[in-house]
């Protein structure tokens, strides 16, 4: 009866710790995270993953012997999936910002739309950039790239394998800073190419005095982004194609960090 009750409850708190760390991801994760998507449909996949990935996981040997021991662990496994969601939403972070910064040269700095995704505001060309940057991820099938880390993660990371080091802070941080100069690099061709037409119609308002500068330079910057934004969508497609390719080294770096 002693052997049957301890079986029960290593099965029960295997799964509990795999629904943790699968719980973690499919709430940061891109797409999986989205509030397009119902709470419901998330707690099932959730629940789902967990019962496929369970059977293939170590049970728990050594049970905590304190209740504070066991809140640690489900902090080790909840960690493990933030982190390699967080990792995914960083590059939509740096599409964003360089979707917000093309809005500002465009002149669209305050026409802002909600964006369910991350919860606030962002500018109109920004959204259309991380929508579009939402399918190039499906197509070359980011969003199983995402499961296939959180598989991964099991060889490298049994339950309560996790942990906060420095070296983990510090790339966390590094990938953070990269968002800004990411988006620069997406975004580089038209912020380039709009900062020249504004200063194009900057010197032929100080040239030209009778010309009213918001009658005719607000017009003429949207259709010049509008039509830089068309034009340059080929290297946008394949700038964020580049930067979604990374992700599975990220991962790898990132996993290898949570192991200590």
């Amino acid at each position: 009866m002693a052997n049957l009750l301890s079986y029960d409850a290593s099965q029960l708190l295997a799964f509990i710790l795999v629904l943790v760390r699968v719980s973690g991801i499919i709430a940061t994760a891109p797409v999986f995270g989205s509030s397009n998507i119902p709470p419901q449909i998330k707690v099932v996949l959730s629940l789902m993953l967990a019962l496929i990935l369970y059977p293939f996981i170590p049970l728990i040997t050594v049970y905590p012997d304190r209740p504070d021991h066991y809140i640690m662990l489900i902090a080790s496994e909840m960690l493990i999936g933030l982190v390699l969601g967080i990792i995914a939403r960083f590059l939509f972070a740096a599409v964003e910002f360089a979707g917000t910064v093309i809005g500002f040269q465009m002149g669209l700095g305050m026409a802002m739309v909600f964006d369910p995704q991350s919860q606030e505001q962002i500018s109109i060309v920004g959204k259309f950039e991380n929508i579009t940057a939402t399918l190039i991820f499906l197509a070359m099938d980011g969003h199983l790239i995402v499961l296939q880390a959180l598989v991964r993660s099991y060889s490298v990371l049994p339950p309560g394998g996790a942990s906060i080091s420095r070296p983990l802070v510090e790339n966390l941080t590094e990938l953070s800073a990269s968002v800004f100069v990411i988006g620069l690099q997406i975004g580089a061709p038209l912020i380039v190419a709009l900062f020249l037409a504004n200063a194009i119609v900057g010197l032929l308002a100080r040239s030209v005095p009778q010309i009213q500068v918001f009658v005719v330079g607000f017009p003429l910057t949207l259709m010049l982004g509008f039509l830089f934004l068309f034009f340059g969508m080929p290297f946008f497609a394949q700038a964020v194609h580049q930067m979604f390719e990374k992700l599975d080294t990220q991962y790898f770096e990132a996993i290898n960090l949570l192991g200590g």
